[in-house]
């Protein structure tokens, strides 16, 4: 059995358990995934679900999202919708049965909380958005692979760019205090 499938799956269905038809598309889906594997590899220079990511207009995509939700789908697992939105159509994702977190190390299931908790009810459109302001999308020609070496331009869960954004918050602070003082 193979380590980072089981991964991949697993992440899969952690998304779609967590969230509902309504938050989680296969855009979203995609975004998620991207972040889970950049984010790790920023910080231990290791993916967890092992695949590549292209980049594509509605930013980076996993190079087999659509054959791990076919497998999931085949298995009974994961049970997807096409709907109509608009004029667009939209995937919906229905986890059938549970995530085995056991395949995750404490890392990756803290890191898994992370995303959920932090992009979870954010729309689509905004975790598009962010993607494509961030090195790994823009540095890609399009639909060419994303490097993950690139992966330090994403701040977020970044102890180090918290540390100094909190410190650059406390400078403006003290200094909005001063002038205030002055006045």
């Amino acid at each position: 059995m193979d380590k980072k499938l089981e991964k991949y799956k697993n992440a899969v269905l952690f998304f779609a358990k967590n969230l509902n038809k309504f938050q989680l598309g296969k855009t979203k889906l995609a975004k998620l995934l991207y972040y889970l594997d950049f984010i790790s590899y920023r910080d231990k220079k290791k993916t967890v679900t092992g695949t590549l990511y292209y980049k594509q207009e509605f930013g980076p995509l996993a190079k087999d999202l659509t054959e791990v939700i076919g497998v999931l789908v085949g298995e009974n697992k994961l049970e997807v919708n096409q709907v109509e939105v608009g004029e667009r159509e939209k995937n919906e994702f229905r986890a059938i049965s549970d995530y085995d977190e056991k395949v995750f190390d404490d890392y990756e299931k803290s890191l898994l909380r992370k995303l959920l908790n932090q992009y979870g009810n954010l729309s689509t459109d905004v975790l598009v958005a962010k993607s494509h302001l961030e090195a790994p999308w823009v540095k890609a020609k399009n639909g060419g692979v994303l490097d993950f070496e690139y992966a330090f331009d994403i701040e977020d869960f970044d102890p180090k760019a918290e540390k100094e954004a909190k410190e650059e918050d406390k400078k403006i602070a003290d200094a909005i205090k001063t002038e205030l003082a002055k006045a």
